[in-house]
C-alpha cells in the first residue's frame, strides 16, 4: 500500500470519529429541547404539598407542558405541612409552588397587610397565596356495604355524629360539651364500643372503623377544626380533643391508601377531598351531612350531599373549603405563565374535570390581580 493511500485512509477515519463525537454531543445536550433548528432552554417548575391539591396541580402541569414543551412541571404530594415547609425552604428540597388545603399557621408564616402575602418564619422567603379551587371534604364508605346501608337508612350523618365517631373524648365528655347523646346515639348499648348499631337500631352491631388523613395533611387539620370542639382541637390547654388513635384510627398522606382501606372493610368510614370520591364513586358512597353540632341526623334534618352545586353555593356546610397554591415570590418569572394558564378558562375546566368547583369570575379576577 502506498504512503498516500495510507494517509488518505487515516484522514477518512479521523473524519468518521469526529462525526461520531459530534452526534454523541448532540445526544447528551439534555438541558435544551429542539424546536426546529432552534435550541430552547429547558425550564422546570417544582410543586409539592397537599394531596387534595395534587389532582389540580397535575392536570395543570400536564396540559401546560404539552402546550409548552420547553417546560417540565414536577408535582409531588407530602401534605400541606410539606407544601408550607418546602416553598419556604432555601435548601435543596425547595419548590417553586407549595400546595395547601388549609390556611397558613402562625408558626409557619406571618400574613402581610394585603391578606395574601406571607413571610416565612423559617427563612427570608415570601410567598403569594392563591385560591385555585373550592372543595367539599367528603365522608365516604364502601359502596353497598354495611356502613353504606346504615347511613342511607338514617338519611345521612350529622356533624355531632361524626364527632362521636372520631373523637378521643369519652361519651360523658362529649355530652358535657353539648352533645345530646340520646339523639346522637339513640341505639347506644353503653358497652363502651362505638358501633353502627349505636346510631340506629336498623344498623349492624359491628364496630365503626376509622380512616382519614395523617397529621401532616391540611385535610386532617380542616376536618378536626370543623368536627371537634372548635376551641379544643389539637393543642388546646388544658384539655385537647383529637382523633381516637386508641380505637384504631388509620391514617395516611396518600388518599389512594385510604380508598383501599375503606373498600377493604364494609364497616369503615373515612374522609378526603371531593375529587378522590368522584374518582372512586364506582366503589365508594358519599354521606349526606347535616350541619348540626348537638343532635343526630334524624333530629337535625336537612342533610346535604356534596356535589358541584352544593359545594359552590355553600349549602354543603361546614365542610366546603378553599384549596391553595403558594408561589415563592422570587420565582414569578418562572411560574407566571403557568399560573396564568391555571386561571384561564381551560385551567378551570381542568378543576372541574378532576372533581372540584371552579372559581367564580369575580374570584378569578382577584386571583389574577395577585400575579406579579
Amino acid at each position: 500500500m502506498s504512503v498516500n493511500t495510507t494517509k488518505n485512509l487515516g484522514i477518512a477515519w479521523m473524519f468518521v470519529v469526529l462525526m461520531m463525537f459530534s452526534g454523541l454531543a448532540g445526544c447528551l445536550g439534555g438541558d435544551d429541547t429542539s424546536e426546529g433548528d432552534k435550541q430552547v432552554e429547558q425550564k422546570t417548575i417544582n410543586i409539592a404539598g397537599s394531596s387534595t391539591v395534587f389532582p389540580v396541580a397535575s392536570a395543570w402541569g400536564q396540559a401546560y407542558s404539552e402546550a409548552n414543551p420547553e417546560y417540565v412541571v414536577n408535582v409531588a404530594g407530602g401534605g400541606s405541612g410539606a407544601g408550607a415547609s418546602k416553598v419556604c425552604s432555601t435548601d435543596s428540597d425547595s419548590v417553586n409552588i407549595g400546595d395547601m388545603s388549609r390556611d397558613w399557621k402562625s408558626s409557619e408564616a406571618t400574613k402581610g397587610d394585603d391578606g395574601y402575602t406571607f413571610a416565612c418564619e423559617s427563612s427570608d422567603v415570601t410567598v403569594t397565596q392563591l385560591i385555585v379551587a373550592i372543595d367539599g371534604l367528603s365522608v365516604v364508605v364502601k359502596k353497598g356495604g354495611a356502613a353504606d346501608q346504615c347511613i342511607s337508612s338514617m338519611g345521612g350523618l350529622s356533624m355531632a355524629q361524626l364527632r362521636w365517631m372520631y373523637s378521643d373524648w369519652t361519651e360523658a365528655d362529649l355530652e358535657a360539651d353539648g352533645l345530646i347523646m340520646s339523639s346522637v346515639t339513640p341505639g347506644n348499648d353503653n358497652d363502651g364500643v362505638r358501633e353502627w348499631s349505636d346510631l340506629s337500631s336498623g344498623c349492624g352491631d359491628s364496630e365503626i372503623k376509622l380512616w382519614g388523613a395523617d397529621s401532616d395533611s391540611g385535610t386532617y387539620e380542616y376536618f378536626g377544626e370543623q368536627v371537634f370542639c372548635k376551641s379544643c382541637f389539637a393543642d388546646a390547654e388544658p384539655v385537647s380533643e383529637s382523633f381516637d388513635v386508641a380505637r384504631g384510627y388509620q391514617n395516611s398522606a396518600d388518599d389512594n391508601q385510604i380508598v383501599n382501606g375503606i373498600t377493604g372493610d364494609e364497616n369503615a368510614i373515612g374522609y378526603f377531598g371531593y375529587a378522590y370520591y368522584e374518582e372512586n364513586e364506582n366503589v365508594l358512597s358519599v354521606a349526606a351531612i347535616a350541619n348540626n353540632d348537638t343532635h343526630g341526623v334524624e333530629d337535625a334534618g336537612g342533610a346535604v350531599t356534596p356535589d358541584t352545586i352544593t359545594v359552590a353555593d355553600g349549602s354543603y356546610a361546614p365542610l366546603s373549603r378553599y384549596i391553595y397554591m403558594n408561589v415563592n415570590n422570587d420565582d414569578w418569572d418562572l411560574v407566571r405563565s403557568f399560573i396564568e394558564y391555571g386561571f384561564s378558562e381551560a385551567g378551570m375546566e381542568h378543576v372541574m374535570d378532576v372533581g372540584y368547583v371552579a372559581l367564580p369570575e369575580s374570584m378569578l379576577e382577584e386571583m389574577r390581580a395577585r400575579i406579579r
